[in-house]
């Protein structure tokens, strides 16, 4: 059994009691390597003054290169408070999976608000909510899938892509999107038993109906990599068996916001970040019924 099937070790935690309600403020595809001082230095701000008691980011922070640096700020900003956070497929780039993975534990070993999701954490937020969560990837098995030829920056930009034909390029994306998919499968159970309400932080919508592009449905060229069907197979199976529990997926990638009440008791919210421009999503208020808007970006 290698790395990408072993299931997690679970490991519960439990954020510091509030006198209110868990407020919690959503970041996404802040691309920080792409804008400027001035901008990153608001985007610092905001989180400063923001009256939410968890940060919490759904990838696409920065590149390689520059993702220490952009963590590091980013726990300054958060002061006191947890940031919790998985990485996206932009996050990679310029490096390997395994050494930006490497690189962004040690930074968490000397941060200890920092938060990187994907090690088998159920973290109780807020009475009978908790959150998990995974990085994602498109796993190519949408739209026209390996017969695709619409450019993946991926594919040159990260190491492990790198000198690889585009029929064993799709197989490791596949390969990635089921390690998504294997991992919720090994922590979800437990902690929907547990919890009334599950949070999912991912980066790569798990359905097609929640991946626009434009703001439009995303055409099947583009799906392959604008979805992670292997997730959402198993987050739609897992809400009919949970079917009295509430699961809320938050994702970005595709800069298109989108809300997908997928089933009773799944619904996917989507960031609708702009390129250059880093900002959150919003403040939401945390209930075991799901999540409320409290302030949108």
């Amino acid at each position: 059994m290698d790395a990408l099937t072993k299931p997690p070790s679970i490991r519960f935690m439990s954020m510091r009691t509030t006198p209110h309600t868990q407020q919690i403020l959503w970041l996404t595809d802040l691309h920080l390597d792409r804008t400027t001082s001035e901008r990153r230095e608001s985007l610092y701000e905001e989180i400063r003054h923001s009256v939410a008691d968890t940060i919490l980011i759904t990838g696409d922070i920065s590149v390689a290169r520059h993702l220490p640096l952009h963590l590091r700020e980013l726990a300054a900003a958060a002061a006191w408070r947890q940031v919790f956070f998985v990485l996206g497929n932009h996050d990679f780039h310029g490096s390997t999976l395994a050494q930006v993975d490497s690189c962004v534990a040690g930074i968490c070993r000397s941060h200890r608000n920092l938060r990187h999701l994907g090690h088998g954490e159920i973290v109780r937020l807020d009475g009978g909510t908790a959150l998990v969560g995974h990085r994602g990837w498109g796993d190519g098995k949408m739209g026209w899938g390996a017969r695709s030829f619409a450019r993946n920056p991926d594919f040159h930009a990260i190491g492990d892509f790198r000198g690889l034909d585009r029929k064993a390029a799709f197989k490791l994306l596949g390969r990635l999107g089921s390690e998504s998919a294997l991992y919720l499968r090994g922590i979800m159970p437990y902690a929907l038993t547990c919890y009334d309400h599950i949070l999912v932080a991912t980066h790569v919508p798990p359905m097609t109906q929640a991946a626009l592009y434009d703001q439009r449905p995303c055409d099947w060229l583009r799906q392959p990599f604008f979805c992670n069907i292997a997730a959402g197979a198993f987050l739609h199976a897992i809400s009919s068996v949970f079917a009295k529990k509430t699961i809320t997926v938050l994702c970005g990638h595709t800069h298109s916001a989108a809300r997908l009440q997928a089933t009773p008791n799944l619904e996917i919210w989507v960031g609708g970040a702009r390129p250059g421009r880093p900002c959150a999503q919003g403040v939401f208020e945390i209930s075991a019924g799901g999540l409320v808007e409290k302030e949108h970006a």
